[in-house]
This record gives structure tokens, sequence and C-alpha cells, in this order.
């Protein structure tokens, strides 16, 4: 059974078996996230995967023509949760890939015009936190055809603790509860509500008036429920035992912060693993590389 965040610092602290006056609550809570921080340089499980799509109207802005002595070249802002690339694709507007871009090089030989880049084409850098994809978008046979860009990567999840902003969006999609809601609460805010629409709701008072100047508006106050989080929902071992391991180093307990700093690590081990060979099942297996000229 899934467990809030109060639950799992609850969790913590029976397991650390300290009280507050030796470990407070915002000790357990930076173990935590500490603890969630050090999972994601090594988990690459499918809950971790995401995929953001670039439209292409931004594209086409984005995107510098060629010159004389350059292909052109598509900036792309990053997504702030990104850990990891997997696959970056055009695709037509039938989801059909038009091209991968399969060569990836430093940013240095991406600006090196002279430079050899050993397929000349479809490669990718990266600069702080921009995206360089040359030749750019709708180069070459997929002029016309491109239609959006697919970032494939593995990403952080939400924080533990992180709750559903209050929209007009997420009202109507049930993410949002009235209890423990109210004026200085944190996270809390009002959506408003016209009579005459029954339970409509709007984000501010004038858009609730102009539905119907001839009723009566109301006003609400709402906070957003838990956002699902797998390390928090379905994995909460890897959390408790990383947790662990930071509390015992923050109280001086070497012997176990270095037992729980194991014990964390195995189970992160153990979640790869599991996923290695559900990629390496239901047939035969093919991966290329290409060394770059080193081998």
């Amino acid at each position: 059974m899934a467990r809030t965040y109060t639950q799992l610092v609850a969790l913590v602290r029976d397991w650390c078996n300290r009280d507050e006056e030796v470990v407070s609550d915002a000790i357990i809570q930076d173990s935590l996230k500490y603890a969630a921080d050090k999972a994601y340089r090594t988990l690459r499980v499918p809950p971790l995967e995401n995929v953001a799509i670039y439209e292409k109207s931004l594209l086409t802005t984005a995107t510098t023509a060629a010159t004389s002595n350059q292909e052109s070249i598509t900036e792309l802002q990053l997504p702030y949760d990104l850990i990891e690339f997997i696959q970056i694709r055009e695709v037509d507007s039938n989801g059909l890939t038009t091209r991968v871009f399969n060569e990836k090089v430093d940013i240095r030989t991406f600006n090196d015009t002279t430079a050899e880049k050993y397929s000349n084409n479809n490669y990718w850098a990266r600069q702080q936190n921009v995206l360089f994809l040359s030749p750019g978008f709708g180069s070459g046979n997929a002029q016309n055809q491109a239609n959006t860009i697919e970032l494939y990567y593995y990403r952080r999840l939400p924080a533990l603790d992180a709750v559903y902003s209050v929209t007009v969006l997420n009202y109507n999609a049930g993410f949002l509860t009235t209890t423990g809601a109210g004026s200085g609460v944190a996270n809390s805010k009002q959506l408003y509500f016209n009579s005459n629409t029954g339970t409509t709701a709007y984000a501010t008072q004038s858009a609730a008036q102009a539905a119907d100047a001839g009723g009566t508006v109301t006003a609400t106050y709402y906070i957003g429920t838990a956002t699902p989080n797998w390390l928090r929902d379905e994995n909460e071992r890897i959390l408790l035992f990383g947790a662990l391991g930071e509390i015992f180093s923050y109280l001086q307990e070497d012997d176990q912060a270095k037992k729980y700093g194991q014990m964390f690590y195995q189970e992160i081990a153990e979640v790869n693993d599991e996923d290695d060979k559900r990629n390496a099942s239901g047939g035969n297996l093919q991966i290329n590389f290409n060394g770059r000229g080193l081998i």
C-alpha cells in the first residue's frame, strides 16, 4: 500500500529509532531528498522514462538556416527534469520516423565546421541546458514531412511531497481537495463558481461573473492531492534505506551508515537488474555501437 509523504517520514523515524530531539523531521525530510537524488544517478527503469515533444511552430523558429560552410542548426531548451538521453528523433504527422539523431559529438566538434563528423549527418551536442541538432529541423529527405521532434529520456520524478497545483484543469480531473485547505495554508488557492453554471469552476472571480451576469459567485479554497511518485509509492525501501544511511551519517554512527548505504545500493541494483532481464527477454536483442574511430 502506497504511503503518504507524512507516513514515509514517520516510517523512517521508526526505523532510525531516534526521537525528535535527536533527529528532527527536517533532518529526515532532507535525508529522503538526498536519498532520492542519489537514486536518480543510477536507477534506469521504465517509470523514469519520459518523452518531450517539440511542435513544428517552435522548431521552425528555433532553426537557423544553413550557410555556405555550415549546416542548419536547431536549438532546443532541455526539459528541467532530464537525467540522461535515450533517443532523439524527428517524426512526421503520422508519427513515423523521418530521422534519428544518432551521432553525438562534443560541443567543440559540433561548432568546428572543419572537424570530421563520422556520418556528417543527423548529429547533436549539448551545452548547458540547450540541445543542438544538425542539420536542423526538416532538412534533407525530411523536408516538408517533419512535424515534431521527440526527445526520449530518463527523468527525475517530482519532489516526494509534491502536490497538484490548484487549477481549473486539475479540479476537473479530480486532483484537488478541500480537506486541509484554507486561507493561509501553503498551496491553498481559491476557485470561483457561478450559481447559474452549476459545478463549473473558474480561475478568477471575473471569469465566473462573465459566465452568467445574473448568477451569484462564490469561492472555495482547494489544495492539490499528492502527485504520484514511483519511488515513494512502489519502492519505498530504496528511499527508506537511503534516508537511514544519510541519518546515521549525520549522527556519526559510521557502521550503521555503511550498512544502510549498502542496502540502499543493493535495492537499486536489484531493480535495475530486473529491468535488464525484461529488456533482454522476448526476442533477439540487437544493439549497435559506434567507436568513433577508437576501435
